[in-house]
């Protein structure tokens, strides 16, 4: 269980700046195993890895807040917590934030991939409390 935050993610933060971010929310289903490689940039390289997929249910997040932490010496980057509608037999894994560059997902930029708290089921619809979904140090 983790949280990481993929280089492709940093980067795009670093040059567009999180306002300008389409951020977008997915959860991860299959397994944990190689989700957490800081190389993977898009949501289709996420897909790839081996035993991992990704659930169809895109969410937006709202209420993003951008807050200086000199206590941890880093910015955390938080968001509403998140609502995903039932959906009977998924085991969700883990949960990916992206950018939509647009909808494909061979160019749905990672910013962070989370695991902490999964895996968890889905079939009565799943709500996901976020704590920084993404951490600048």
């Amino acid at each position: 269980m983790a949280e990481s935050y993929p280089n492709r993610g940093k980067w795009r933060v670093a040059k567009t700046g999180v306002d300008n971010l389409a951020i977008r929310a997915c959860l991860i289903t299959g397994t944990q195993t190689g989700v957490h490689n800081v190389d993977l940039n898009t949501v289709a390289d996420l897909d790839a890895v081996s035993g991992v997929g990704i659930h169809t249910e895109r969410v937006t997040p709202g209420s993003i807040t951008v807050t200086q932490d000199d206590t941890n010496d880093r910015v955390a980057i938080d968001c509403a917590n998140l609502s995903f509608a039932a959906a009977p037999g998924v085991i969700a894994q883990g949960l990916a934030f992206y950018h939509e560059v647009s909808a494909a997902d061979s160019s749905r930029e990672l910013l962070s991939v989370h695991t902490t708290g999964f895996p968890q089921p889905v079939d009565g619809g799943l709500a996901v409390t976020v704590n920084d979904f993404l951490r600048i140090s």
